[in-house]
């Protein structure tokens, strides 16, 4: 007999043998038992999951000499036909490449017949969703009125693809992709039965290369076999599939905590210099930064991590590096660079580009943690102002401008990441006056409310939520007019104004403030016009003042060591 590959070897003989399909084998053995067996059947997922070979075990399990029965002997003359492929009343047919009508012409005609040994004639067509709308209308009447003892089996990875008339008139079952636990313990029991020692790193390469397909897992189990032997060693297989050793991604790990570019810079110049595939590498990297932000939020125990037992104490060590917000992001920006390698030209460049901004997001600091400093008066340092995804960009906080369209703001122009220069005139590295905090400093003006009123909201809003009583505090003024109450921010406090303008800040305010003016309103955050926050200013000098003294000015120059060059009014907007 000639050899045969693992991946037919070891195919599926029985319900029992599918991994991963039991809500699809269940079903299949309850209407068998119960002599409820469809007339046909669509049977979709990814490649390599079960999809033909769950329709040739049905096939044996109707036509078993000693069935119908849900458990096929395997030995009987058709079990062993159907097996090989040999049984003249199971029809299996590529529909990708018998598509047309004249096809399905002559397999109507086949189905017409009774079966010529068995009790059930079985049609499986393999990528159904290949066929024509002409052969999808043929074969449309013969499902609506199929002959007695005939059974489709329709299999596709495309199943939206499949004309609405034939879904509705067959049982749709979806076979899902494995998951690495369950390709890995499959691949343990082959690897015992054909005597080969696959060492535990090697396995995990070939179950995470599979991408959820065990046939592509055994694929490459026998494509390792044939490379290293019956000995099969993890670097052995990371060579031949062309894999990053796993001490490469530890590398890039500590080269972004330690922010380190010339590290990360390194690592694409010896893959370029090894040849190995940079896109790999970008996908290994995606895998192992997953793998972080499970074992951060789900523990290094979850299941949901894709790495053997001993890698996993190296997996939760690095993900203690960082947080939960800072992996999200590395995953975010390696997907983006993935794809540029996918469809741009020069891989190598946007490789590199991508792991410079792996290095600079690990620096970013969210907005709370600046706010925070604001409020204790101390500026951290060593750490660079960045957006978390509910605030702001840096250049945005460092240049105020209006945050709605037509609303003219204040505008400045600094120079970047200069180095600071004490007492340089212009430089604002350690101002001795602060922006009044709350409870200091010029009163907010207030229309069709009293000065008792704001401060009796103001209080109660801090005592439910200080955050939000600091935010409260930079109003300059506060108008009720009818149900409606309005907070004014100067345009140069417009990053406060956006944090207030959220639903959920403003429903607060909204209820203590109903509750001290003794009647329902309604809230609203909105920005003073340029000539409303000009007329408190007696000349550019106090506008430069003004703007010197925020403290979100402040804590950005001191952080990027930047200087005010100017400070003017923007022209209005038309």
């Amino acid at each position: 007999m000639s050899y045969q590959v693992i991946a037919r070897k070891w195919r599926p003989q029985s319900f029992n043998d599918l991994v991963g399909q039991q809500h699809v084998t269940e079903t299949l053995r309850n209407a068998i038992k119960n002599n409820r067996v469809a007339h046909a059947y669509i049977f979709s997922g990814a490649r390599g999951v079960g999809k033909t070979t769950a329709a040739r075990i049905l096939a044996k399990a109707l036509n078993c000499v000693k069935g119908p029965t849900p458990d096929p002997c395997g030995e009987c003359d058709s079990c062993k036909e159907i097996a090989a492929g040999t049984s003249l009343d199971v029809i299996e047919i590529d529909a990708a490449s018998n598509r047309g009508i004249d096809q399905i012409r002559e397999l109507r005609e086949m189905v017409r017949y009774a079966p010529a040994a068995s009790r059930s004639k079985v049609v499986i067509l393999d990528e159904a969703h290949m066929l024509t709308g002409e052969a999808s209308n043929a074969l449309l009447k013969t499902l609506e009125e199929p002959p007695d003892r005939v059974i489709f089996v329709m299999a596709t990875t495309q199943p939206e693809d499949l004309v609405d008339t034939i879904r509705s008139r067959s049982q749709h079952f979806h076979f899902r992709v494995l998951t690495f636990a369950e390709i890995t313990k499959r691949l343990e029991e082959i690897a015992r039965k054909e005597e080969l020692k696959v060492e535990p790193g090697a396995m995990a390469v070939i179950a995470r290369m599979a991408e959820g397909s065990l046939r592509d897992a055994l694929s490459l189990l026998e494509q390792a076999r044939a490379y290293c032997g019956d000995t099969i060693p993890d670097e052995e297989v990371r060579a031949l599939l062309g894999v990053v050793p796993e001490d490469a991604l530890d590398e890039l790990v500590g080269a972004i905590a330690e922010g380190s570019a010339d590290r990360a810079l390194g690592l694409v110049h010896t893959f370029q210099k090894e040849g190995r595939n940079l896109q790999h590498f970008c996908r290994e990297a995606i895998r192992h930064v997953r793998n972080l932000l499970i074992a951060r939020v789900c523990g290094a125990d979850s299941d949901l991590i894709a790495a053997t037992p001993d890698q996993r104490p190296a997996i939760a060590k690095a993900a203690a590096l960082f947080s939960e917000e800072d992996l999200t992001r590395f995953f975010q920006i390696l997907l983006q660079t993935d794809d540029d390698l996918r469809r741009k030209p020069d891989p190598r460049v946007h490789l590199e580009m991508g792991l410079l901004r792996l290095i600079h997001a690990s620096r970013l600091a969210p907005l709370e943690e600046l706010l925070a400093e604001l409020k204790s008066g101390t500026p951290g340092s060593g750490t660079n102002i960045g957006a978390s995804r509910a605030g702001l960009s840096a250049s945005a906080q460092a240049r105020p401008v209006a945050a709605q369209a037509k609303t003219p703001a204040f505008e400045s122009t600094e120079a970047r990441h200069q180095s600071p220069a004490p007492h340089a005139p212009g430089t604002m590295s350690a101002p001795s006056e602060v922006a009044a905090p709350k409870g200091q400093g010029t009163a907010p003006r207030v229309h069709g409310i009293s000065v008792e009123q704001v401060a009796e909201i103001k209080a109660a809003i801090q005592a439910q939520q200080k955050f939000l009583g600091e935010l409260v505090e930079h109003g300059s003024t506060w108008e009720l007019e009818g149900p409606e109450l309005c907070i004014y921010f100067s345009p140069d406090k417009h990053a406060f104004a956006e944090m207030i303008g959220g639903r959920e800040s403003l429903e607060k305010i909204r209820n203590v403030s109903s509750k001290v003016l003794g009647r329902a309103v309604r809230v609203c955050a909105r920005l003073e016009s340029v000539a409303a926050a000009a007329a408190s200013a007696s000349g550019p000098q106090d506008l430069r003042t003004r703007f010197e003294r925020d403290p979100l000015v402040r804590s950005m120059l001191e952080r990027f060591g930047g200087k005010i060059s100017e400070v003017r009014l923007r022209q209005e907007e038309k």
